[in-house]
C-alpha cells in the first residue's frame, strides 16, 4: 500500500517489515516528503563528542535518493544547526542573506531561502539530523506543523531503533573499538596507524570488520552505532 493511503502512524507502523536498517530510513525519508510539503531534505550523522556531523543521504522532491557527496562538518560552524542540536529541538529559520550566520557556501549551492533542522535523539543524546528545505505548503509554516514534523522524527527513529535493539552478531574487539573511538575525535588511518603501531592496512582492516559488525556502511554511522551501544562514549 502506498504511503499516501497511509495515515502517518500506519505508515511508521510497517516500516519494521523492511530487511534492513537502512531501508527504515530510506523508507522513512520518502514518506516524510509524502506527508509534508518539501522539497527536499538530507540526513546527516552526529558526533556528540568532536561535534562533526556528515552527510548520509540526499532526497529530492520526487524521492530520487541521491549518493551522498562528501559533506563533513563542524557544526559548530553552522550556528543556526548547532543551536538546534544544542538545544535538542526543531527548528525553522529564514535564511536571510546578511544577517544569519550560515554558510554563503551552502547557500548558493542549494538555492537556500528557509531551512527545518530535526535534531534525532535516543535519549538526550543527539545523534544526527534532518535537515529539511523547499517548504511548498499553501500557508506559511507554523508552529503546529512544527510539532507535527518532529513527532513523525521522533516516532521513525523510536521505530527504526527498537528493530534494531536486538543482540549483536558478534561483540567488536579491543582494536576495533579503539579505531572507533579514533575516527570519533578526528584521525585518519595514517594518524591511527602511528598511534597504534600498525601498518594502515590494516588500521582499515579493522574498520572494516568493525562496521561489519555494527551493520553499517559509513564509517558515521559506525561512530553513531558505537555511540548508541556505548562502546565509546
Amino acid at each position: 500500500m502506498a504511503a499516501e493511503e497511509l495515515n502517518i502512524e500506519q505508515f511508521i507502523g510497517q516500516l519494521s517489515a523492511e530487511q534492513s536498517q537502512e531501508q527504515q530510513i530510506i523508507k522513512s525519508l520518502k514518506g516524510f516528503l509524502v506527508f509534508f510539503p518539501f522539497s527536499r531534505l538530507s540526513l546527516f550523522s552526529y558526533s556528540p563528542i568532536n561535534f562533526m556531523s556528515e552527510l548520509l543521504f540526499f532526497l529530492d522532491s520526487d524521492g530520487t535518493l541521491f549518493p551522498s557527496e562528501k559533506i563533513r562538518e563542524d557544526v559548530r560552524n553552522v550556528p543556526p544547526v548547532f543551536s538546534a542540536i544544542h538545544n535538542r529541538k526543531a527548528s525553522y529559520i529564514i535564511l536571510n542573506q546578511g544577517n544569519l550566520t550560515f554558510p554563503e557556501k551552502y547557500i548558493e549551492k542549494y538555492k537556500l531561502s528557509s531551512l527545518l533542522v530535526v535534531p534525532l535523539k535516543k535519549g538526550s543524546m543527539v545523534i544526527g539530523c534532518v535537515l529539511i528545505d523547499g517548504y511548498k505548503g499553501k500557508k506559511p509554516f507554523h508552529d503546529a506543523m512544527l510539532k507535527k514534523i518532529e513527532d513523525y522524527f521522533r516516532l521513525v527513529f523510536n521505530s527504526i531503533i527498537s528493530a534494531e535493539a536486538k543482540p549483536q552478531q558478534a561483540k567488536l574487539s579491543k582494536r576495533e573499538i579503539e579505531v572507533l573511538e579514533m575516527l570519533s575525535i578526528g584521525h585518519g588511518t595514517k594518524e591511527m596507524a602511528v598511534l597504534m603501531d600498525i601498518s594502515e592496512f590494516t588500521a582499515r582492516d579493522y574498520i572494516s570488520s568493525a562496521m561489519k559488525k555494527l551493520g553499517v556502511r559509513h564509517r558515521a554511522q559506525a561512530i553513531a552505532e558505537a555511540v548508541r551501544s556505548g562502546l565509546i562514549s
